[in-house]
């Protein structure tokens, strides 16, 4: 039984995508220094600014590791983000917008990271920005909740939180599929954003997993033509300059929501079910 289920938590170990991320933590640092600070309201620029010189050092290698390698942030490294949140519980300047909107600058420079790579596999854009976006995830929701906590604690009015938008697969008719993923798995995306039309959508989430128009066009019932202007008007809405940076942008804006697919049950050979059955029949001895 311990023999099994070892076997079973190596075969299910996340794939390491190979791109080299945790020998990269100078190059990302340096581009962290001074990222564009565009997606957050201009009062809030320099505080971000002063939040970033902190918290990269301190959670740059973890996190580069945590995207290649798809484990787990260290406790450490989230117990280190945490004192630093606490410590800016009587910051005046701290803004909840802002806060909820930390990652974004990060996100970018990771994604075009991921535009110049280019791998010839999409499957490892897919699952690097879909790894880099819930390292982000859990990095700010770690920062906010310490930091809210120790305003409590000093007792300081904490701002309740921003209206939460609906989750992606609640959307009416979310278009989905699956690909392989680097670890054997199924990755599934789930594509939703009020400014796309459902069939733009389903273009998009297809265009992640590296497919052509031509496949497009197939899979959606458009013509060819028609799925090249969908995505080009899509790509100019959203300065980008081609499909990599495309899909990259749709995981930091989070329109495109990368997961687990459900595995579907092992059907044991006949030979096995009848043996299973004829087991379970009889009565164990005590």
């Amino acid at each position: 039984m311990t023999t099994n289920t070892s076997a079973s938590a190596v075969a299910a170990a996340p794939e390491h995508l190979g791109l080299g991320l945790p020998d990269r933590v100078d190059y990302f640092a340096r581009l962290l220094h001074d990222p564009s600070f565009s997606d957050v309201r201009n009062d809030g620029q320099a505080w971000l600014q002063r939040c970033y010189a902190q918290i990269v050092p301190l959670v740059l290698p973890a996190a580069l590791n945590a995207v290649e390698s798809g484990q787990p942030l260290p406790a450490e490294c989230l117990r280190a983000l945490r004192a630093v949140a606490a410590g800016s519980a009587s910051d005046t300047d701290v803004q909840l917008s802002v806060i909820l909107r930390g990652a974004l600058p990060a996100l970018r420079v990771f994604a075009a990271f991921m535009h110049e790579t280019a791998p010839a596999d999409p499957r490892q854009t897919v699952l690097a920005m879909a790894r880099a976006t819930r390292v982000a995830h859990e990095l700010g929701s770690c920062w906010v909740e310490a930091w809210s906590d120790a305003r409590a604690a000093k007792g300081h009015l904490v701002p309740g939180p921003a209206p939460a938008p609906p989750p992606a697969a609640s959307v009416t008719g979310p278009p989905r599929t699956s690909v392989t993923a680097l670890d054997g798995g199924s990755i599934e995306l789930v594509a939703a954003d009020p400014d796309l039309s459902d069939a733009e959508a389903r273009m998009l989430t297809l265009a992640a997993y590296g497919h052509s128009n031509d496949h497009i066009a197939r899979a959606t019932s458009y013509s060819r033509q028609a799925v090249g202007w969908h995505l080009s008007r899509i790509m100019r809405a959203w300065k980008t300059p081609n499909r990599t940076a495309l899909v990259a942008l749709a995981f930091v804006k989070g329109v495109l929501v990368a997961r687990s697919a459900p595995r579907a049950p092992r059907v044991l050979p006949a030979s096995d079910q009848a043996g299973t059955r004829k087991s379970l029949s009889q009565p164990t001895s005590s």
